[in-house]
Parts: structure tokens; sequence; C-alpha cells
């Protein structure tokens, strides 16, 4: 069973990743409202708690972009490379940014262009994007992958995301993983 560190706010915090990523052993490290910045301040941290993961992904930025604030992708440069000079042969995990009905669309693929960015410099990372497995997947009234707030997920929304979480844990793990 593949040992997956998720680092990241209330998205990682409220997902039943045991009932979604049944192959995983997952240690959840998500915090409700936290922002990227915190969740740098925390990093080192978490690495103490968690010192051998298979696995790290991280998915912030959420609570940043609802508050206005566009400049969190340079955070996480320094946070990946903190992440990859602790865990030199352990796979990194970008996630993007959801596209989240509340936020316009041009904001969303800006941070998250950003973010690929980020991950194309951060040796042994893999970018999981997200945006379209959402647009392909999610249906706004039959199936939506958002609550009513229109930024957190829906059962449909969770089960979206662990398949794309399991189709990069099957390529990076293809002998480990069992989905």
């Amino acid at each position: 069973m593949i040992k997956l560190l998720m680092l990241g706010d209330s998205l990682v915090e409220w997902g039943d990743w045991e009932k979604h990523l049944p192959g995983a052993a997952v240690i959840n490290r998500g915090i409700a409202g936290e922002m990227t910045e915190e969740l740098s301040a925390r990093l080192m941290d978490e690495i103490e708690d968690c010192p051998d993961p298979d696995a790290v992904l991280v998915q912030s930025g959420t609570n940043n972009l609802l508050m206005g604030y566009m400049f969190f992708p340079a955070i996480f440069t320094t946070m990946m490379q903190r992440l990859r000079l602790c865990y030199p042969q352990t796979p990194l995990i970008l996630c993007s940014l959801t596209p989240m009905p509340i936020v316009a669309p041009q904001e969303i693929e800006q941070v998250n262009r950003e973010l690929v960015q980020v991950a194309t410099t951060t040796e042994n990372c893999v970018f999981l994007d997200l945006v379209g497995p959402f647009n392909e997947q999610c249906l706004p009234i039959t199936q939506p992958g958002f609550l009513a707030d229109q930024v957190h997920l829906s059962t449909r929304g969770y089960q979206v995301w662990a398949g794309a979480i399991s189709h990069c844990l099957t390529e990076l793990f293809p002998k480990r993983y069992r989905g």
C-alpha cells in the first residue's frame, strides 16, 4: 500500500480518502481555512511528523484566491523546494485549483499556469490538472462537483479528484499501487 501524505486546506481535510483511495494509506494533513503561507509555515513540522511517505500531494491556494490574493503561487516555489530537499527521492504531486464556479475562470487559469511552472521546475514533481476532469465529469445539474457554496467539493467532486489522484499514483507506482 502506498503511503500518501496529503497537505492542504479543507478540500484535503474533508475528503473521505479511505473510501475514495482504498489503495493508499493517506496521512491527511488538511486544515480548513488555511492559506498557502500558513501551510508553508507548518511544512517542517509536517515533514518531521511524516518522515517517509511514498508520495506527497500538495493542494493549496483556494482560500488565497477567494480572498483576492493572486500572488500565492510564488510561495509554492520555496515550499516545493523544501519538500524536495527533505524528501529527495519522493514523488511530489502539485494539484491545480479546481474550476470553482464562484471564481472567474481566467483567474483560475492564471494561477494554474503559475503552478504548472512551479511543478516543471521542481525535480520529480507531477502537476495534477483537475480542471479537465472536473469539466468533463461534473455536470452542474445531474452530477455537480461542488456544494452550494461553489467552493467545497460534493461527493462527485471527491470521486473525480480521487480518480485523478489514483491515475497519477498508478503511473508513479505501476507495480505497487492498486487503486
